[in-house]
């Protein structure tokens, strides 16, 4: 029964509790003009990182420890090369002729408008290293030990992955390579001893599909 509550609670804090996780990626939705953008994503960063280590804490007291553990040169490694196969996996996938091609054009979207505007230094920002900080912090973070207290570990993995995946709203491919790449930054994390080698690995994957995107546009 505690863990049914435990469960409920969780779902009915979740909408309030994605906007730390992810709300300093909404560049441009809500502002417009570059000193504007600065500010909200400053703010919005300046409020999720505090709060969510907080949070961390309080649902596993050993969190502020792991993100005090050092990351050490081979995990730096590891985390970069991991995601660099991973976006390797993505590109030839999405290449494969016997696969879904994707439908959805990554330059009309969006964030590409936005990197493409008087907004970029923010968004690239943004995307590049304030977004992977506070997703991991939430994501591998928060909602996978907030998880783990109910189901245990390897389930708390898997889930999380699946929320993070079905939230970046992408295609099939991209969406299954999406999927092993969540799953190894939690692996990576629990092998390092520190959700440091997750946010390495993630900043990795971000800075690179934003270069991919910007040498496109």
């Amino acid at each position: 029964m505690n863990k049914l509550k435990q469960l409920v609670i969780g779902i009915i804090l979740f909408i309030p509790f994605l906007f730390l996780a992810s709300g300093v990626s909404l560049v441009d939705c809500f502002f417009e003009g570059v000193l504007l953008n600065w500010l909200f994503i400053v703010i919005a960063a300046s409020i999720s990182i505090p709060s969510l280590l907080f949070i961390d804490r309080h649902i596993k007291p050993s969190s502020t420890q792991q993100l005090n553990q050092p990351l050490k040169a081979r995990y730096f490694y590891i985390a970069v090369i991991w995601t660099i196969f991973i976006v390797v996996l993505t590109i030839t996938l999405n290449n494969l002729p016997f696969l879904p091609a994707p439908t959805d054009n990554v330059l009309q979207s969006s964030t590409a408008k936005v990197l493409t505007g008087p907004s970029r230094w923010p968004m690239i920002i943004s995307l590049c290293f304030l977004t992977p900080i506070c997703e991991e912090l939430g994501f591998r973070g928060v909602i996978q030990d907030y998880l783990a207290s109910i189901f245990g570990y390897w389930p708390s993995v898997l889930i999380t992955s699946l929320i993070f995946v079905f939230l970046h709203g992408l295609e099939i491919v991209a969406s299954l390579c999406l999927l092993l790449a969540a799953i190894g930054f939690s692996l990576l994390n629990r092998a390092s001893g520190t959700i440091k080698t997750s946010i390495v690995s993630h900043m990795t994957y971000n800075i690179i599909v934003t270069i991919l995107v910007m040498l496109r546009l």
